[in-house]
């Protein structure tokens, strides 16, 4: 099953950097693009069968945090 969330930020450059972070690697096994106007991020990542809790979601959070960003609903 596929996670897909959704990350606002204030302007275009700090979305870029969050998507760079993504790409880089930073929260491992996670792919992202830009949206809306390049003002948001959509995160997507692969929910595996894994026995236990998944951190990634809150890794995403923490790091679209540092960078001002918030979930879009």
């Amino acid at each position: 099953m596929e996670n897909q969330i959704i990350y606002a930020f204030g302007n275009g450059p700090k979305a870029t950097r969050f998507l760079n972070y993504l790409k880089s690697g930073e929260v491992p096994g996670v792919k992202g693009s830009l949206c809306n106007g390049g003002l948001s991020v959509k995160a997507r990542y692969a929910m595996a069968g894994v026995d236990g809790f998944d951190t990634t979601c809150q890794q995403l959070d923490d790091l679209a945090d540092s960078l001002g960003g918030v979930e879009a609903s």
